[in-house]
């Protein structure tokens, strides 16, 4: 090593006291931010819990309040209808644990609590709260969707609390007189210690308890009662990752700075000093070519250096996972949407990975865990369990509130000489085998999977000449006759007969079109057919059962539209139906889709009715005009005196949101007579027709023509 210059030396040690001085200020500085960035965010996310106690109590009071059907049952004061749909809730304890109505035609107020009573009692709520809730409930209009929520103590236990006047919500509101004839709805959710330890859980917050009186040093977030002053206080431990990053990381900061300063000090050459940089430039280079740029994740270069580590047989599997639905993703809200999803996503699943687990993003919206070691498969599906409970909680993508998950697949080394690129290929295979049979959970690769995947090429190639060509694809028509017998409409099946594979099951096809992405084409593709018959016959009116794809494609709806203005056909000849799951996926954007159609002149449907998850609430704000039960629920009405209890319930909730009911898979006369008797508008199934040609169709049911019947074309 060279001697330095006094005058070098000099600057280096102000040099050397200056950095040292910039780290011990920058380290402080950061220490603090790193506290005050989690004070702000706890505090954010308490806010957030709150809102959402309230928001939950307070959806659920106006969903039972504005109820259209309890409204004639809450006027008569009928006590036995409003235990079995309302004050039982309460009794059960699930999802709310106090009930109360009063004002109208009620003399006091009366209620049901979740203490084993099933008898109505006046009393569970104290009068001060009435009245306070009263003077809140007198400044809403009437005939508005609209309630007050707070929080309340009641025998010892704090409440989340909400309150609306049982009328019919529309929405338009009108000028609240002094006194009104409505009933008052109270409902009430009680804050256990368990549902605390949930909402910190979901929220991330450590301690949250609910305390009297504001504590003199904690953090605290007041809880406001019916006249808007504290009633309690909801506590947490403030988290101080800063201060405890400091802790962890002095010793080892003051010990680096010493050495560096030591080793400065005796004299850094020119020459070590530009090795020291290539050296670092090197690294981070290096750093740079393995690392994902979207994500920090290791990318598909650090992937493949990990496999080509050799592995015995049953010490290394490899974990394949794909974003559900991620193309629909950005179709429907864009890319940028898209990125956001994939870093959200890789947050989540980079807080799995650990010793001997190795997480990379290898594709767009592809994932894989490598796991080596001992016990490689129970551990796999260990982390496949924990993937699931880490995508559980909803995701916030600018603006839109949605539910993601995972196709898993995976592979377990089964020779000590398999080679790292074959054991993807075996865990991507079981991937698309959960992709396509959704719903399946986490699956093993097999041999049956590598069959069914070739399969699935072949029907896939086929599949794609079949759309480039005319004839191969067709439609079947299956009557659905009203109750005087007569043909109202029939729904049309997607019918497909390859040059090279012949007649192809339409179950299968449509799911390998939907997997490789053609279940758009297929279905622009079919609706060209029906508009061919559209245009062919002026009294057809249609159906449609369009895929989610196609509703969630910003494109669709003008190009439909565009397609019957150019054919001169009006959309009102159109109805569209959707299944339950295209609304619970993204309710909002399945709204403003909804919204869309509507404007345009189509009218809508709800497909399969009862195999989703469709509340009330989407049935009447989604503006459906029909409704159709799906033939897993009509074929146990002859069998069980339950089922039939089901399905006449839904027939008499859809005449009472004004719907038609339509029950598929009729197959003898004595079904099709129990569900006549029950109400239903419309039947469909073998019983009454099996799926014919158009032709044949008119022949049979209309040989004068088609005047009024309409044609539902199914695409699934």
């Amino acid at each position: 090593m060279h001697q330095l210059p006094s005058r070098i030396a000099a600057v280096m040690a102000g040099s050397i006291l200056v950095f040292v001085l910039t780290i011990g200020v920058s380290i402080l500085w950061m220490t603090r931010a790193l506290d005050d960035q989690a004070r702000d965010h706890s505090l954010h996310q308490i806010r957030s819990a709150r809102a959402n106690l309230l928001s939950q109590t307070r959806l659920i009071t106006l969903d039972y309040a504005k109820w259209e059907a309890a409204l004639p049952y809450v006027q008569a004061a009928d006590l036995d209808w409003i235990f079995e749909n309302i004050g039982s809730s309460a009794t059960t304890g699930e999802a709310i644990q106090l009930a109360v109505v009063w004002g109208g035609p009620f003399p006091g107020d009366i209620g049901w609590a979740d203490d084993g009573l099933v008898e109505p009692r006046s009393g569970l709520v104290d009068q001060a709260t009435l009245d306070l809730a009263e003077r809140r409930i007198a400044e809403i209009a009437i005939d508005s969707y609209d309630g007050v929520e707070f929080f309340g103590w009641q025998d010892g236990a704090l409440f989340v609390l909400a309150v609306a006047r049982v009328e019919e919500g529309t929405g338009e509101g009108g000028s609240a007189p002094a006194l009104d004839e409505a009933a008052r709805l109270l409902l009430g959710t009680r804050l256990t210690d368990d549902s605390l330890s949930r909402l910190g859980q979901d929220y991330l917050l450590s301690g949250l308890r609910v305390l009297h009186e504001m504590p003199a040093t904690q953090s605290s977030l007041p809880l406001l009662g019916a006249d808007g002053t504290p009633v309690a206080y909801l506590a947490w431990d403030m988290p101080r990752p800063g201060t405890a990053m400091l802790q962890r990381m002095l010793p080892p900061l003051l010990f680096i700075v010493l050495l560096t300063s030591g080793l400065t000090a005796l004299g850094m050459t020119l020459v070590r000093r530009n090795a020291q940089h290539l050296v670092v430039a090197e690294y981070h280079a290096s750093v740079a070519a393995r690392t994902d740029a979207m994500t920090g994740l290791p990318n598909r270069a650090a992937f493949n250096e990990a496999l080509a580590q050799p592995a015995r047989a049953g010490e290394r599997a490899v974990l394949f996972l794909d974003v559900n639905g991620f193309k629909r993703i950005n179709d429907s809200i864009g890319h940028a949407a898209g990125d956001q999803v994939i870093t959200d996503v890789a947050r989540r699943l980079e807080r799995l990975a650990g010793p001997g687990c190795i997480l990379a993003r290898i594709a767009g919206d592809e994932f894989v865990f490598v796991v080596t070691g001992p016990a490689a498969q129970p551990r796999t599906e260990r982390l496949a369990q924990a993937v699931d409970v880490e995508l559980g909680p909803p995701f916030s993508v600018l603006g839109h509130q949605m539910r993601l998950s995972m196709a898993m697949g995976y592979a377990v080394q089964d020779a000590d000489g398999m080679t790292g690129d074959a054991l993807v290929r075996q865990a991507d295979l079981a991937m698309y085998e959960a992709k396509r049979h959704k719903g399946r959970g986490l699956v093993a690769f097999s041999t049956v999977i590598e069959q069914a995947s070739r399969d699935a090429s072949l029907i896939e190639q086929g599949l794609r000449r079949a759309l480039e060509r005319p004839g191969e694809l067709s439609l079947a028509y299956q009557p659905i006759v009203g109750r005087d017998g007569r043909l109202v409409r029939a729904e049309a099946l997607a019918r497909w007969t390859s040059a090279e594979l012949g007649p192809v099951p339409a179950p299968r096809f449509i799911a390998v079109a939907e997997q490789a992405g053609l279940i758009v084409e297929l279905g622009r593709r079919l609706f060209q057919l029906v508009c061919d018959d559209l245009a062919a016959h002026p009294g057809l009116q249609v159906s449609i059962n369009i895929s989610p794809l196609q509703l969630m494609a910003p494109d669709f709806i003008p190009s439909v539209v565009g397609s019957l203005q150019r054919r001169g056909i009006d959309p009102g000849r159109i109805e569209v139906e959707l299944t339950e799951a295209v609304l619970v996926d993204d309710p909002r954007l399945a709204a403003e889709r909804l919204e869309e159609l509507h404007a345009a002149g189509f009218s809508t449907a709800l497909d399969d009715f009862g195999t989703g998850y469709s509340s009330i609430g989407y049935l009447k704000q989604m503006g459906f005009g029909s409704l159709k039960i799906d033939r897993s629920f009509v074929a146990e009405v002859e069998r069980s005196a339950s089922a039939v209890s089901v399905v006449n319930g839904m027939i008499m909730m859809a005449h009472g949101l004004g719907l038609c009911v339509v029950c598929e898979g009729i197959e003898n006369q004595e079904e099709l007579d129990l569900l006549r008797r029950l109400g239903c508008d419309l039947a469909q199934g073998y019983h009454l027709g099996r799926p014919m040609h158009l032709p044949r169709l008119i022949e049979h049911w209309l040989p004068d023509g088609i005047h009024e019947a309409a044609v539902e074309v199914a695409v699934a």
